[in-house]
């Protein structure tokens, strides 16, 4: 018995060091940081209080709220974050669904076309980023095409709606291929079922591909959301930390102006504030998933058992 336990401790043991290095790594670089960027959203620290900052409580969260004197572009910030995802997030899985339902179709040289769209997906940011900047320029690609003449990353109508195709294309690639591989792991009998009942494309679409993907529209829909909260980094390269375009200041990159000016409490308080609004949406969104799950079970059962009917009367 002492052998086992020996032996048991040993693999453990064995299994302990090698997830130690990136056990480090997170409470170094993750857990520590998000513990002291807690503390000091309830303190006035900046680069005027290193070693002399107080405890305020909740103070610079209520100002982020209610003082529009010191923080004018806070509920701004908001709406425009909002804005972007509601252009990007449906955009995203409306695309990867059609998409990837016509290379789930059996088509020609598929491979070619998943290559195709996933090239992006595996550039480099930066590069994309400098790449459409040219494009988009008054004297780029895109107005040569259409013999215009706009200025689109400066002009508060067309700028947050560039940012927004920017990441759609960016996108498209990673989740058709995640949708993609969700729609080959749908029952075939379910498509047989349906043609049993004389459904046709868009109805063996609507009513079986589009629930047996639902896993992955949640995981799209929570992803999009975290990432479109934390947009920024791309306004950052293209306007570097201040631009006078509204129109694409969203929260992260109002986070980023208060970090670059030293005020570190602010900034602390606007991430916690993030990390709330996208725990809140997540477990809204897990919670509609529990009930679409339930509903998904009764359909594939009724689905079945009217197939084994027709089976039936056929024989």
């Amino acid at each position: 018995m002492k052998a086992q336990t020996k032996q048991k401790l040993k693999k453990n043991a064995v299994g302990y060091a090698f997830i130690l290095p990136l056990l480090l790594y997170f409470l170094v670089f993750q857990l520590a940081p998000m513990l002291i960027a807690m503390f000091m959203s309830f303190t006035n620290y900046s680069i005027d209080h290193l070693f002399d900052y107080t405890f305020v409580g909740f103070k610079n969260y209520i100002e982020l709220f209610t003082n529009s004197a010191k923080y004018p572009r806070f509920w701004s910030s908001l709406k425009t974050t909002f804005l972007y995802i509601l252009l990007t997030v449906p955009a995203n899985i409306i695309l990867a669904l059609v998409v990837s339902s016509l290379l789930n179709s059996k088509i020609k040289c598929e491979k070619f076309f998943k290559t195709i769209f996933y090239i992006p997906s595996v550039t480099v940011g930066v590069a994309i980023m400098v790449m459409w900047k040219q494009m988009l320029a008054p004297d780029g690609l895109i107005n040569q095409i259409f013999s215009t003449n706009v200025d689109f990353l400066n002009n508060e109508a067309t700028a947050l709606v560039m940012f927004a195709l920017m990441s759609i294309w960016g996108g498209l690639g990673y989740n058709v291929l995640i949708m993609l591989s969700a729609m080959k792991n749908i029952d075939p009998s379910l498509y047989e079922a349906a043609e049993i009942d004389g459904a046709g494309a868009v109805q063996k679409f609507l009513y079986v591909t589009v629930p047996g993907v639902m896993p992955t529209v949640l995981f799209f829909l929570v992803t999009g959301l975290i990432g479109g909260f934390q947009v920024g980094e791309q306004m950052l390269i293209i306007y570097g930390d201040s631009t006078e375009i509204s129109s694409i200041y969203t929260y992260v990159y109002g986070l980023y102006y208060y970090m670059s000016n030293n005020e570190f409490a602010t900034a602390s308080a606007m991430s916690y504030f993030l990390f709330a609004i996208i725990l809140v949406i997540t477990l809204v969104q897990f919670r509609i998933q529990n009930g679409r799950s339930e509903t998904m079970k009764k359909l594939i059962g009724k689905i079945k058992k009217s197939k084994g009917e027709k089976k039936v009367e056929t024989v």
